[in-house]
């Protein structure tokens, strides 16, 4: 057997790889607590107020869904949201049966942006990559959320994940 440099150098950068990956996601979630804390909510509050004002006003089982939680656990985050004047339920203008929830812009305005400083910062790095070392950095963190989508799914692959264990016979 061979010691092949390239294959050595290979797997030493494919480890390093996953130990930042993991390092990273752990910094990200970290971030994410503390800028949520910051507006008195929870991950999942915070994550649900970014679907809303990236994909626009979704219905609780939208949100459901998109969050992977239970019915119960949606309704607490839309509460939490319209408490900290975050967002507000309006009539789905398409359906008036259906209730939608929304940004509230003027709430949120009012507010500092927490992340505005991280952003900062990224649009900074990423000023200092080539084109083409954009399109690649697109192309595998593109390629990783659909990854992590589907081992999350693998996980819970129910829509409505079971809020409590097994049941145990006696």
């Amino acid at each position: 057997m061979t010691n092949d440099p390239d294959t050595e150098l290979r797997q030493d950068l494919i480890e390093r790889l996953r130990l930042l990956g993991e390092i990273d996601s752990t910094q990200t979630a970290l971030f994410h607590q503390r800028a949520a804390a910051t507006y008195g909510l929870g991950v999942t509050d915070m994550k649900a107020l970014s679907i809303l004002l990236r994909d626009g006003p979704q219905t609780a089982g939208s949100l459901m869904s998109q969050l992977a939680v239970t019915s119960g656990a949606v309704t607490g985050v839309i509460n939490r949201l319209i408490a900290q004047h975050l967002a507000h339920r309006q009539s789905d203008p398409h359906d008036k049966r259906k209730v939608v929830v929304t940004v509230d812009l003027a709430g949120l305005a009012a507010r500092d942006n927490v992340y505005l400083g991280i952003g900062a910062a990224f649009d900074r790095l990423h000023a200092t990559y080539t084109t083409d070392q954009l399109r690649f950095l697109i192309r595998h963190l593109e390629t990783a959320i659909e990854i992590t989508r589907a081992r999350t799914a693998a996980l819970h692959p129910s829509a409505d994940p079971p809020t409590r264990g097994p049941r145990r016979h006696p």
